[in-house]
């Protein structure tokens, strides 16, 4: 009896160890931060995991885990882009709306507008159109070539100097706003600071 008690106890105790192991989070990687930019061997930038010019839409879905909303805008002088939109990212504890812009033909954004379910007419005079379904899937290959992040927390001068260090040209963005443009063209990037708004970081892919 004595020997079975003792068998039934250290199962026990077994049992509770590997559920104990199991309660203890893994180890995560660490999450890539918006400060961390790389020159890529095409001399291409890459953020936050994606790689300006190569990593498509549908990879980023899946290193981002969010699906975001695809969408297509013709501007008032009948320019054409396509974007995504995810309204909320978190990598590595820090949150942001981040906006993508896709490398696609005109000609096929053209067709796509035209095969479109739906179309609005945005505040700032573009129409935006929904694409249908077949195009939002062919949209997924796209890569992205412009990465426009707009972080939950405010940065000042200050912050931003300690993580991206001096710009090479602060601008004012119009005389009647006291916004700045900081740019950085070594990699990429431009960052719209202004008192009252969050800031805006556009990383976009050098031309080849």
């Amino acid at each position: 009896m004595r020997i079975l008690l003792k068998f039934l106890l250290g199962t026990t105790l077994v049992i509770i160890a590997i559920a104990a192991l199991m309660l203890v989070p893994s180890p995560q990687p660490t999450a890539p931060k918006p400060w961390e930019v790389t020159v890529m061997p095409d001399n291409q930038i890459q953020v936050m995991g994606v790689h300006l010019g190569s990593t498509t839409y549908g990879e980023i879905q899946q290193l981002w885990r969010e699906a975001g909303e695809a969408a297509l805008f013709i501007s008032e002088n009948d320019d054409i882009s396509a974007e995504v939109f995810f309204e909320s990212i978190n990598l590595g504890g820090l949150s942001a709306r981040t906006v993508l812009n896709l490398q696609v033909p005109e000609e096929k954004l053209q067709a796509m507008a035209a095969r479109a379910v739906s179309a609005k007419l945005q505040p700032s005079g573009a129409r935006r159109y929904d694409p249908a379904f077949d195009d939002k899937q062919a949209l997924l290959s796209a890569p992205a070539i412009v990465l426009t992040y707009i972080p939950s927390v405010r940065l000042d001068e200050e912050m931003v100097r300690t993580r991206f260090g001096e710009p090479e040209q602060i601008q004012n963005e119009a005389e009647e706003s006291p916004a700045q443009i900081w740019h950085y063209p070594n990699i990429g990037l431009t960052i719209r600071l202004h008192p009252e708004e969050r800031p805006m970081l556009t990383y976009t892919a050098r031309s080849s």
